[in-house]
């Protein structure tokens, strides 16, 4: 058998670091051999060129290519850790885990077998050890003469042959990187899109797709599942109008082309290179990460959708979503909503229609609408390449009865030129709290005057306050003086108490969260008036720290308003209050309840949250209500539940533990979606944080974990062992706690005991709640016990991450680990054993600063 062998470099000859695109011939020594290969009975070669191979030479698994630079290798990888399922992808040299293009991501192969080989006709082929061909390319009709495959340092994998007949970067799977394109070529039958793996371990075509439509608008767009979920806004020769932040990228440049026959977006880098990739990820967000050198880390710069307003027309046409607003969603200005019932109830997708029929040319205006994202662009005119000013946009839709809208198609070299015209209805306006572009709406001559005259009386009362205010401004000196002082004297007070004091921040380009991010600011007249001057009839809810109201607004909205108790000696309540309200301000999830602003009035502080139709989990699983529980529901909120935890640690802008997840504090809508609450106790943890430590142990018994309730020691894990307790809580039916812990009484958590008792005995069908007895699911039922009991484990390092908890919960053909003993108290004659006793240790038991809920139905 004949077989190239290679010495201790595994060519004499590479690609030139000057040309990336330029293939030089790879020298190896020819010998022969009778070696038999003992993992193949067939002959392959064992030497490949460092960054490319030609006709004859092939990758096995095991080997890779690596482009000149070093800066990225084509191999092969598994996927779950584990699994035999092996994939040929691209990576990052530095950063093998970040995958930017799979080939048989469809296709596995079942074994480390695959072979990776160029044919004569200039094609890539890969094929097991059955000699089946997994994966190719599609070079056609080429008659090929030396063809060869390279890896190059924009991570492009091209096969040339005097020309490139083939590239990676036409064939995008998830991720965009510098030189990839979004967009298709018509001509060349090309779709350049990003489609999600089916999840973080699954490489397959997943629900969502990041893509241009190919008609004339050429927006771009999400779908999942089909359902457009998120849309960019259009092109303004800046940056696309649904994304603001892109004018922060000074290390990058973005360039759309819209032509007849093809349209793309792509970006690059200015100046010095910089590692930058947008990801299009399994949960439907669309993510752009980019390396920091100074930190060593990657980081999250701009995701999408990021909140309730970036998805696609939530609230129908004509109407404009804007985050800052309590409601989310208003009318365009000479609007009026088509169903006023559903929209009370906020389900906004009838929109809106006009006040006023349009009689063209009967003197009517325009509008305008500054800091927001365009509407939808699909049947709009766009006149990019005209030099067309803003105010010959404005005479062209006049003369044009259908014309609705116009705005400027270019907004580059700070010029304001070409028109964008909108006909018919207006979907998808996003109001922006900084960044937009000005949209000119059409109304009639009454509605311009109305708003006109409204605009002067503001004005007006915009001249009285800066009056007022400058005889004021002495007075508010003074009075900065006065707050400075007593500042200074609480700050190691304020330390100590450990609220909204991180150990280590490094968030490039972010600010830490402050509670003057909440946007409204009620006085306390209205929320009195709301919830009848805080009548006990209106009173849903009490806790450690204040008590909870149902209230309704004049406009009908219901609302849930958390009153602080005005007595505390230590400051305490001011500071969970002004956490709270900084963090949730902060996170957008649909798993967490939404903050609609607040209340500080004197010694008044409160908290305005959106109503929660269904109350509290706790409720709902120990109360009068508990009936209504099948299974279905119950594993949807243990999932909503898990997701919320995951973006708390690891997908939000902040990383922050909640310090205090219990069934109290999960909240059910009118749809039994959970969203958490009560963020009072929660701490802001930098990015490489990993525990810290207090003095005073804000929790409830029951929920907190063994070393946070010991030690004052908290981490992400304090969460998991919480959710753990809750999730065996919905399974169960039963409380964690049947007596509170006492120097007499047990010092166990009774049902974590018991649970841990009868999964040993593998008696675990007794653990499910009678009201699920009819719906659950058997080996479903076992594995989210089993995932429980992971995560109530006695040691921290023992505890499963919230993202491995998310993905036991979601992928069934996922193993559970084995968990070792929970984390209670020891006491004689109590069953501790697992299958590892020997890592078993006994805690004390402490009597800690802990709070009890008596009441909680939100």
């Amino acid at each position: 058998m004949l077989e190239y062998t290679c010495s201790k470099a595994p060519c004499s000859h590479r690609s030139s670091d000057e040309d990336s695109h330029r293939i030089f011939p790879d020298v190896c020594r020819l010998s022969r051999s009778n070696h038999k290969l003992q993992s193949s009975s067939r002959s392959i070669s064992t030497c490949w060129a460092k960054d490319s191979i030609s006709s004859g030479i092939t990758i096995k698994d095991g080997d890779e290519l690596v482009s000149p630079k070093k800066k990225f290798s084509l191999g092969f990888f598994s996927t779950p850790e584990g699994s035999k399922n092996r994939y040929l992808a691209i990576w990052y040299v530095d950063f093998p885990t970040l995958k930017i293009w799979v080939a048989n991501r469809d296709v596995p192969i079942m074994d480390n077998s695959g072979v990776l080989s160029i044919t004569s006709n200039g094609n890539l082929i890969l094929t097991d050890d059955s000699n089946r061909t997994i994966w190719s390319t599609t070079v056609v009709n080429h008659n090929a003469k030396n063809p060869k495959a390279q890896i190059l340092d924009s991570g492009n994998l091209i096969i040339t042959d005097s020309d490139i007949l083939w590239q990676s970067f036409d064939y995008p799977t998830d991720t965009m990187v510098p030189g990839v394109k979004l967009g298709f070529d018509s001509k060349r039958n090309l779709n350049w899109s990003l489609t999600s793996w089916k999840s973080d371990d699954d490489p397959s075509l997943g629900d969502d797709v990041y893509f241009m439509d190919h008609r004339g608008s050429k927006e771009i767009y999400i779908k999942t599942k089909n359902k457009i979920t998120f849309r960019l806004g259009p092109w303004n020769g800046i940056l696309f109008s649904g994304n603001p932040s892109m004018k922060i990228y000074d290390d990058l440049k973005f360039v759309y082309a819209n032509e007849k026959t093809f349209g793309y977006y792509t970006f690059g880098y200015i100046g010095n290179e910089v590692l930058s990739r947008l990801v299009m990820h399994p949960n439907g967000v669309l993510e752009r990460h980019g390396y920091s050198v100074k930190s060593k880390t990657w980081s999250s710069y701009w995701s999408g959708p990021k909140d309730n307003c970036d998805f696609y027309s939530l609230c129908g046409p004509n109407s404009i979503c804007d985050m800052a607003n309590p409601k989310f969603c208003t009318c365009l200005k000479g609007y009026q909503v088509i169903d006023p019932m559903k929209w009370q109830h906020r389900v906004f997708s009838k929109g809106c229609k006009r006040v006023v029929k349009m009689l063209c040319h009967s003197g009517e205006g325009f509008l305008s609408l500054k800091g927001v994202k365009l509407p939808d662009i699909t049947n709009a005119t766009i006149d990019y390449k005209s030099n067309n000013s803003i105010e010959l946009c404005r005479s062209i839709c006049m003369k044009n009865c259908s014309c609705t809208a116009y705005s400027t198609a270019d907004a580059s070299d700070n010029k304001q030129k070409g028109c964008l015209y909108w006909y018919g209805d207006l979907i998808d306006i996003k109001k922006f709290g900084f960044g937009g572009q000005e949209l000119f709406l059409r109304l009639p001559a009454s509605e311009i005057e109305k708003y006109q005259e409204k605009n002067k009386n503001t004005k007006g009362m915009i001249i009285a306050i800066i009056a007022c205010a400058s005889g004021t401004t002495l007075f508010l000196l003074g009075l900065l003086l006065v707050i400075t002082i007593k500042w200074r004297r609480n700050k190691k007070e304020k330390e100590n108490i450990g609220i909204m004091q991180p150990a280590s921040l490094n968030f490039d380009n972010e600010q830490n969260p402050n509670w003057k991010d909440v946007h409204n600011i009620f006085k306390l007249s209205v929320i009195a008036s709301a919830t009848n001057n805080f009548s006990d009839d209106n009173k849903i809810g009490q806790g450690g720290f204040g008590s909870v109201y149902k209230g309704k607004m004049e406009d009908g909205v219901n609302i849930a308003v958390k009153r602080l108790f005005k007595v505390d000696g230590q400051g305490i309540h001011e500071k969970m209050f002004m956490n709270e309200a900084a963090l949730i301000a902060k996170c957008q999830h649909k798993n967490l309840v939404r903050l609609l602003g607040c209340c500080i009035e004197g010694e008044e502080r409160m908290l305005i949250f959106e109503f929660m139709q269904n109350g509290s989990l706790d409720a709902m699983i120990f109360g009068e209500n508990r009936l209504k529980l099948e299974w279905k529901i119950c594993e949807e909120i243990i999932l909503g539940i898990s997701k919320a935890l995951l973006y708390l640690h690891q997908d939000s802008r902040f990383k922050i533990i909640h310090r205090d997840i219990k069934a109290g504090n999960v909240l059910l809508d009118e749809a039994m979606n959970p969203k958490i609450t009560d963020f009072g106790t929660a701490r802001l943890f930098g990015s490489d944080q990993i525990e810290d430590c207090t003095r005073i142990k804000i929790g409830t018994h029951g929920y907190m974990s063994p070393e946070y309730a010991m030690n004052g020691i908290f981490s992400p894990k304090s969460d998991v062992f919480s959710f753990g307790v809750l999730l065996l809580e919905i399974i169960s039916g039963k409380k964690v706690l049947s007596s509170f812990c006492n120097l007499q009484e047990s010092n166990l958590l009774e049902l974590v005991r018991i649970v841990w008792r009868l999964y040993n005995e593998e008696k675990t069908s007794e653990l499910i709640n009678n009201c699920l007895i009819d719906t659950y699911s058997t080996p479903q039922a076992l594995r989210f016990i089993e995932i429980g009991l992971l995560c109530v484990q006695e040691e921290a390092v023992d505890r499963p991450d919230m993202s491995i908890v998310v993905q036991m919960l979601n992928k069934e053909n996922l193993t559970v680990p084995e968990s070792n003993r929970p984390g209670f108290c020891e006491r004689s004659g109590v069953h501790n054993k697992k299958k590892n006793p020997s890592t078993s240790k006994s805690i004390p038991c402490s009597t800690n600063m802990v709070t009890f809920t008596t009441k909680d139905a939100r």
